[in-house]
């Protein structure tokens, strides 16, 4: 229960909600200032926004204004996530915490690969399409571990269903995205990226509550 309840802990939990909230935000300003075309959320890409070039991908006019901000968004993303993965190790089973942290560093530098690569191009060879498949794939493989092997038993039985739904529901929606060519096929991609974004809060805030309730 100490291990729970400790301060790294703790930091972990403000990294895990500060890694969402700089995401969201810095998606959420982006987006805003994309009015021509308008930006649409079902249609075009999230990486769609940190392109500051007009261009034609796809298919999509694209031209992101404040593309520098949602890049920033991305790198500190990653950087504040996996922090966070680390933070909580001891919460981990032991013979899994190396996976865990494998996975989440994998998340981690893929997001920070999106960032630093804009989405100008979506080649096999694309440094930010690598980046964006080691971020899905890696985040939500870190999920169904933390649902499996987080230490929490009676306590976080509902923390760690969670932790499953949502990384297979992620994977599942990255799937649909890749088979799926249709107008509005950058919802499954998003979905598969909003279940690493709202585990983040879910965890983070639980965390931070029982911290304060010890």
């Amino acid at each position: 229960m100490r291990k729970f309840l400790s301060k790294r802990i703790l930091r972990g939990a403000i990294l895990f909600v500060m890694a969402s909230t700089v995401y969201l935000i810095t998606e959420a300003i982006s987006a805003q200032a994309w009015t021509d075309p308008e930006y649409s959320y079902s249609f075009h890409y999230i990486s769609d926004l940190g392109v500051s070039k007009r261009l034609m991908i796809d298919g999509r006019e694209v031209y992101s204004p404040l593309a520098g901000v949602m890049n920033t968004g991305f790198i500190l993303y990653g950087m504040l996530s996996a922090s966070s993965y680390m933070a909580v190790l001891p919460l981990i089973k032991d013979k899994a915490k190396w996976s865990v942290l494998s996975f989440a560093l994998i998340q981690g530098v893929g997001n920070v690969l999106v960032g630093l690569f804009p989405g100008e191009t979506y080649n096999y060879a694309s440094m930010h399409l690598i980046g964006a498949a080691m971020a899905i794939i890696g985040g939500n493989c870190t999920l169904l571990l933390m649902g499996i092997y987080l230490k929490l038993e009676k306590q976080g039985y509902i923390v760690k269903a969670t932790a499953l739904l949502l990384g297979n529901f992620g994977l599942i929606m990255f799937v649909t995205f890749l088979l799926t060519n249709a107008d509005h096929s950058a919802l499954f991609e998003r979905l598969s990226v909003y279940t690493m974004t709202a585990w983040n809060l879910i965890f983070g805030f639980w965390l931070i509550k029982g911290y304060r309730n010890k």
